[in-house]
């Protein structure tokens, strides 16, 4: 019994060792609208999180990166162009960043922020996630791929995000794809067809 315990006790410290270990995460996907805004919560450990992008010298949308206070919803910062030109290691992977993506570094100790990604300029003019306030947020949706974004014009609706040295990453409210929303209506207009069959 004791060593059944003991087991467990070992166990439940390697886990939660573990987990305090910082890791990359990436993240790809494609923006199905230029009013569209992606999150994710991060958690920092005792090391700074790089956040950059790797989409836009691609040929991809201009993206905009959001810090938020996770537990306040402050508006912690907000940064239009990373401004850094070159390539930094994810997971292995080199990955080549331009002017125009976001890159960014996190000294704000240890904790869990809310970081969101936005298209170019769709600034956020309010200070709390509960009100954002994006420029964007009541136009009408225009897809990407026929959309002028200003400054940049018609370019692709790919992203890759990248965070680096954090303690855990996990999607806060990724935009469903538009392919998805088309099978789950079809799907329920089957079992209303089927329903009235029975």
């Amino acid at each position: 019994m004791k060593r059944k315990a003991m087991a467990s006790l070992l166990l439940a410290g390697l886990l939660s060792t573990a987990s305090a270990y910082a890791a990359d995460y990436d993240f790809t996907g494609n923006l199905t609208y230029h009013n569209d805004v992606l999150s994710w919560l991060v958690t920092t450990g005792n090391s700074n999180v790089t956040v950059f992008t790797s989409s836009w010298d691609d040929g991809n949308f201009d993206p905009m990166l959001q810090v938020w206070n996770s537990s306040t919803g402050a508006l912690i910062y907000q940064q239009d162009d990373g401004g850094n030109i070159g390539s930094t290691f994810s997971n292995g992977v080199s990955y080549t960043h331009g002017n125009w993506d976001t890159y960014y570094s996190l000294n704000l100790g240890e904790g869990t922020y809310r970081l969101s990604l936005s298209t170019y300029p769709n600034w956020v003019n309010g200070n709390n996630w509960s009100d954002p306030k994006y420029s964007y947020a009541n136009d009408t949706p225009i897809p990407i791929g026929s959309w002028n974004e200003p400054a940049n014009g018609v370019r692709g609706s790919y992203y890759e995000v990248h965070f680096l040295n954090a303690s855990a990453v996990t999607p806060d409210n990724d935009v469903p794809e538009p392919g998805t929303l088309l099978l789950l209506g079809s799907a329920l207009a089957g079992l209303a067809c089927f329903r009235r069959k029975v």
